[in-house]
């Protein structure tokens, strides 16, 4: 059996192909292949990208479903359906592409289904669904899905998962093998690029995009003054109007080793970290020890994480990344988690995984409980 996942992220988009198979009488599973290439291309090029999916004949593929709907096959998309997972109308301007490639995907007639968000999930209490939309979109569950495959007693977890990405933040309260909160990347702390929670007095006319670490650091302005400005090429005003694009060239790394050298380094960086331990942290609870981390950013956050939870809470906090100490850098949690939930939904090795988390059980509206 071969299965694919799909994360349609903010700088590159990831696919990983996970292969089911028998050996001496067991059943095993390999990831077989995996690739990233860069958003602005897959934008310019979706053809490119279905024709690779396709070529591997697949069994099942989970798609990229942004917001998310219920369990869905792609052939019974429609377009309110596209509109919910991205929330883009059918001529606005796309940040990622994901409608474009759901269309053609469409087309194809791929064997894929759409999959849920966090605020789908039986498993998260209705009242914590009110007046939200993001409590964590569909690549965060798939990002939960492969947190947990790494786990020999999956149904014991007790977990908070933090993805630390380029664009956003976003974290996640496992509770005893099944997502029970979340913190999405629209309303958690801000991203490198992008502002997350914001001051509704000021969030009137703000693209989404800006805000972060990069904003802080005033742009151009500031970082023509130093080295780090070689590492940045930023395009567009705002998100409503034309395409805002960051090519990264090291630029992270080199921020988090020289942000006390910048002018508003020291700000960008702790206004970062106290967002993080922030949220972690409205999430924990006393049964709470382990935090998991992903994303870009999270390898050069991983210790501060740890030591500013340790110093809140005056306990021992673990810390894991789980894209760390592993073979290659062409993957992510999310394309790794699409793959094996894609197994799971054709009733392959890990479909005792996926039944436990109630992914197939997800119902309602992304727009249920919201009354502003």
């Amino acid at each position: 059996m071969l299965t694919i996942g799909i994360d349609a992220g903010t700088s590159k988009w990831a696919i990983s192909v996970l292969e089911e198979y028998k050996e001496k009488g067991k059943t095993k599973t390999k990831f077989k292949f995996e690739t990233t290439i860069p958003t602005k291309e897959v934008k310019s090029n979706v053809n490119a990208l279905i024709n690779l999916i396709e070529n591997f004949n697949a069994d099942c593929i989970t798609l990229p479903s942004g917001y998310g709907l219920p369990l869905k096959h792609i052939s019974e998309l429609n377009d309110d359906d596209l509109f919910k997972i991205s929330f883009k109308n059918k001529d606005e301007k796309e940040s990622i592409g994901i409608r474009k490639f759901l269309s053609e995907a469409k087309k194809r007639k791929f064997n894929g289904y759409i999959i849920p968000s966090v605020k789908h999930l039986p498993t998260v209490e209705n009242f914590k669904k009110v007046n939200v939309v993001d409590l964590g979109t569909s690549d965060k569950l798939c990002s939960a899905v492969y947190a947990l495959s790494l786990s020999k007693n999956f149904k014991a977890e007790k977990i908070i998962l933090a993805e630390i990405g380029y664009g956003f933040n976003a974290f996640l309260k496992i509770c005893d093998g099944k997502i029970c909160d979340g913190i999405g990347g629209t309303i958690a702390s801000s991203g490198f690029l992008a502002h997350g929670r914001t001051d509704s007095e000021i969030n009137w006319n703000a693209d989404k995009f800006s805000g972060g670490v990069l904003s802080i650091l005033k742009s151009r302005s500031i970082l023509k003054s130093h080295s780090i400005s070689n590492s940045f090429e930023i395009h567009g005003q705002s998100e409503r109007n034309s395409e805002v694009m960051i090519k990264q060239k090291g630029a992270t790394e080199e921020f988090f080793e020289n942000y006390k050298n910048i002018e508003n380094g020291n700000l960008a960086y702790n206004y970062f970290i106290d967002g993080i331990i922030k949220d972690i942290s409205a999430l924990s609870d006393s049964k709470i020890s382990k935090i998991y981390l992903c994303g870009k950013i999270s390898g050069f956050v991983e210790s501060e994480i740890k030591e500013g939870l340790e110093r809140k809470f005056e306990r021992i906090f673990v810390t894991k990344n789980i894209e760390k100490n592993v073979k290659g850098t062409n993957w992510s949690s999310a394309s790794r988690g699409g793959a094996i939930l894609a197994n799971g939904i054709n009733k392959g090795k890990f479909k005792n995984l996926t039944d436990w988390m109630e992914i197939k059980d997800a119902k309602g509206d992304i727009f249920d409980y919201v009354f502003v």
